[in-house]
């Protein structure tokens, strides 16, 4: 009986041990305890007005490869968000991750000490979202969502999880930068290709954060945004959404 006993002792200590080097986050109960895998992202301001920034490195590859695994065993056809330009705009499928899971809340922390250090019940579930081939998220806004039920969003930040296809990033067709006019190392993260609409590349680990509303809390029109059609290949991204 002791080496039965004996053995499931062991068998408990490796599987912990292989969870620890697959997903380094420190498995803890208490979700705010909880020790996040550090992340050295860089920011880069895009436009000031709007409020837009690219996050280089803002998602880890280890939370990368959980919240994949994890936003596949429950996702779901996509619901439209915030107002779509017109008609039914999305046809992705989507998974929202619980407050508790702590992986989720170590990006909760990150997005919101980004901002200024705001309290994490600021921050609302991670959405994780998914693109196949021929889907897509045509021009729409991030806010207009407030109801007796569901707080406003002040803020969006967008990540890419995964992403083997071309040309199906985030686009701004309101925002026009003339890149030619700009340091060529943005190419990296932007199209400059697209003439002077806003369009930023599928890159993973990357992220853009903007802000959706002005200053009197009314939705910045200028905001809208798409996902771009995904021709071939997947894309995988995560939206961390601040309420107000």
């Amino acid at each position: 009986m002791f080496s039965s006993l004996l053995s499931v002792v062991l068998i408990s200590i490796s599987l912990q041990a292989f969870l620890l080097r697959r997903w380094p986050f420190t498995q803890n109960t208490a979700v705010d305890a909880f020790v996040c895998e550090p992340s050295r992202y860089t920011s880069r301001v895009v436009s000031y007005d709007p409020l837009i920034v690219h996050l280089e490195n803002f998602i880890t590859p280890a939370e990368r490869e959980y919240l994949i695994e994890r936003g596949s065993r429950s996702l779901v056809a996509s619901r439209d968000g915030g107002p779509p330009k017109e008609g039914q705009a999305r046809t992705s499928s989507t998974a929202f991750l619980p407050h508790n899971d702590t992986v989720g809340a170590c990006l909760q922390k990150r997005a919101a000490e980004f901002q200024g250090f705001l309290p994490r019940s600021k921050i609302e579930m991670l959405q994780v979202v998914q693109y196949k081939q021929g889907q897509e998220y045509r021009p729409h806004f991030d806010w207009g969502v407030k109801s007796a039920h569901k707080a406003e969003r002040e803020t969006t930040i967008f990540g890419i999880l995964e992403a083997d296809c071309e040309n199906c990033g985030t686009q701004f067709p309101e925002i026009a930068v003339d890149w030619s006019k700009e340091d060529e190392r943005w190419c990296k993260f932007v199209d400059c290709g697209e003439g002077e609409i806003l369009t930023f590349k599928a890159v993973a680990g990357s992220a853009v954060f903007w802000k959706n509303l002005h200053e009197d809390g009314t939705g910045d029109r200028r905001t809208l945004h798409a996902g771009l059609p995904v021709q071939n290949g997947t894309k995988v991204g995560l939206n961390i959404w601040t309420i107000i």
